[in-house]
């Protein structure tokens, strides 16, 4: 959470606020990124997405925030569950790289659903270089996941374009920040 929250100026900065009056936070976690989201835009709508034994930590940071009539919690299951609809940006942070390819694909393809027209999906992970050896960190990360998870890796920006793309998502974007990970963008056409 202290991460997350060091993070969201960063994050908020890089993608905007302009037209974003409703947020999905798909694998929401403690929630740090839509409350930052709810303290900057006023009236602001989030809803954090996540497990049953995530729900409890999000809600406690929501209600110290004081932001609980503006950002709620659902469980759900990120890898089968419909999202909603009307969305105007979904993020997707920390996520992709616990998944497999064809996982990630179908997210993304349930996120463009759930997306309002011209709303915007933001992937918040470690992105490689095409030959997937640089960064270094994404790259050693991307061991770590072989170890850790079924299908995880860390992905390079190829992929995820290529992905965004097929989904249906135009005006594709990668977008560096500080640190081991960045930003890619699409939007809903």
């Amino acid at each position: 959470h202290r991460n997350a929250v060091d993070r969201a100026p960063l994050i908020l900065q890089a993608l905007g606020t302009k037209g974003v009056k409703r947020i999905l936070d798909v694998g929401g976690g403690s929630g740090a990124y839509s409350i930052a989201f709810a303290k900057a835009v006023e009236g602001l709508q989030a809803e954090i997405v996540d497990q049953e034994s995530v729900i409890p930590i999000a809600q406690s940071h929501i209600e110290k925030a004081g932001v609980g009539n503006r950002v709620k919690t659902r469980v759900g299951d990120l890898r089968t569950d419909q999202l909603g609809q009307g969305f105007d940006l979904i993020l997707i942070f920390a996520i992709c790289h616990m998944l497999g390819v064809d996982e990630n694909r179908d997210l993304l393809k349930r996120c463009h659903e759930a997306l309002a027209p011209r709303g915007r999906v933001v992937i918040q992970d470690f992105i490689l270089d095409a030959d997937k050896t640089s960064p270094k960190t994404g790259a050693l990360f991307a061991l770590n996941m072989l170890v850790g998870t079924k299908n995880g890796s860390s992905y390079s920006e190829d992929e995820y374009t290529a992905w965004l793309g097929e989904a249906g998502f135009g005006d594709i974007r990668h977008l560096g920040l500080p640190g081991p990970t960045g930003l890619v963008v699409g939007t809903r056409k």
